[in-house]
């Protein structure tokens, strides 16, 4: 099978937010390369748009069910990919991950409750949690020897005064496969403090090779799981995303919130995520993408120590994702921005809204082609040096 990362994909001028949401938001010129957005500049899995062809031609866009086909693919995945049995019955649709938790947020909290995070963490945590006037109490991870580490102490202090915790598993940014040992510390806290724990685990079908993912459902059936096949196949446009919640009287305060939001699937939600999840060519195809993401990632690391010596990465278990260290670099945050987008000419997504922590970091997308990657850090080592960085 052909290499998938360095197959061509022209995304600019396809209406794309990661390569004309640059122009069109930030006014920055066309030389700007794009590494920011949690999408791959590639095609999804060929079986999957053969599906998504065939309904199209159908012709019958009408408002649509949650296909009890689609559940019964949700359930066959998690069986054979991640060893948690589920029930169908216990699986909705949500139209995207962040909508999926800002639902879960309102329907199992109230106004002024508390709601643990780990910082730094995907933005929407914090955002989704404030802005449904709950109350952010953050257990910050803790770097040691370039791996980051959930802080027990912290996690336990927080969830003392919450009732929800958002887990983000594997972690964004940091790239992170928690441990078996690791979750099952989690929920043994959740349970000793009531804590409810809802389990982002979007990137889980990204987690590389030489690791493995635990889904924490099946250490404690309690906890809601959120995800999609949105980033796994890319086809994140698609808004076809699933909570699987084995709780009934919880399910049905989330569903009564989706309702409040008009949560209802597209006839191609079904479709992608029936085909992603049954194929077993779509399958393949992953499992090869998995593969190339890690040799990707580890190479683009050792080109950056070799070349950009003042930045510093850690090594991610999974997904596309490299959260880069430049507090070496005698530069603000906003320094550092005009001058990435300026005169480096590469756009990142700066550390900033991922916590308090993330301000001299900014998070790299790698999962484009390998001469993009090349050209960013050839870019940053020119740039760098002009400056006497390096």
């Amino acid at each position: 099978m052909k290499s998938i990362l360095q197959q061509q994909l022209v995304r600019k001028g396809t209406n794309s937010v990661k390569w004309d949401g640059l122009e069109r938001w930030f006014h920055l010129s066309e030389d700007v390369l794009p590494l920011w957005v949690a999408d791959i500049d590639i095609r999804t899995a060929p079986s999957i748009s053969e599906a998504l062809a065939s309904t199209a031609a159908q012709g019958e866009f009408g408002y649509t069910l949650f296909a009890r086909e689609a559940q019964e693919a949700v359930r066959s995945w998690y069986d054979r990919r991640h060893d948690l049995n589920v029930d169908p019955k216990h699986i909705m649709f949500s139209s995207g991950v962040v909508p999926a938790l800002t639902h879960i947020v309102e329907a199992l909290t109230e106004v002024g409750d508390g709601v643990v995070i780990q910082s730094p963490v995907y933005p929407p945590f914090h955002e989704l949690v404030v802005g449904s006037k709950r109350q952010v109490f953050d257990a910050p991870l803790t770097e040691k020897n370039g791996r980051y580490e959930m802080d027990f102490f912290a996690l336990e202090e927080a969830m003392k005064q919450a009732s929800l915790f958002l887990l983000c598993s594997p972690h964004n940014p940091v790239g992170r496969v928690w441990t078996k040992a690791e979750l099952t510390k989690v929920v043994e806290l959740a349970n000793q403090y009531d804590v409810i724990v809802v389990a982002d685990e979007i990137h889980a079908d990204l987690t590389f090779p030489s690791h493995k993912h635990t889904a924490i459902g099946s250490l404690d059936p309690r906890v809601i799981t959120v995800s999609a096949p949105s980033k796994a196949f890319n086809i994140a446009g698609l808004f076809a995303s699933y909570i699987i919640c084995t709780v009934d009287d919880w399910r049905k305060q989330i569903i009564k919130v989706q309702n409040k939001h008009h949560v209802l699937p597209t006839p191609f939600a079904n479709t992608a995520i029936i085909a992603a999840y049954t194929d077993r060519r779509a399958e393949r195809w992953l499992d090869q993408l998995r593969e190339e993401l890690e040799q990707q990632m580890n190479e683009v690391i050792d080109s950056i120590e070799t070349n950009l010596p003042m930045l510093h990465t850690t090594r991610p278990e999974a997904s596309y994702l490299l959260w880069i260290d430049f507090s070496e670099l005698p530069m603000t945050a906003e320094e550092r921005k005009s001058w990435l987008h300026g005169d480096v000419r590469v756009f990142l997504s700066p550390g900033g809204p991922f916590g308090p922590h993330g301000e001299m970091f900014e998070r790299m997308n790698i999962g484009t082609r390998r001469e993009l990657l090349d050209e960013a850090i050839a870019r940053l080592h020119v740039q760098m040096k002009r400056k006497a960085f390096v």
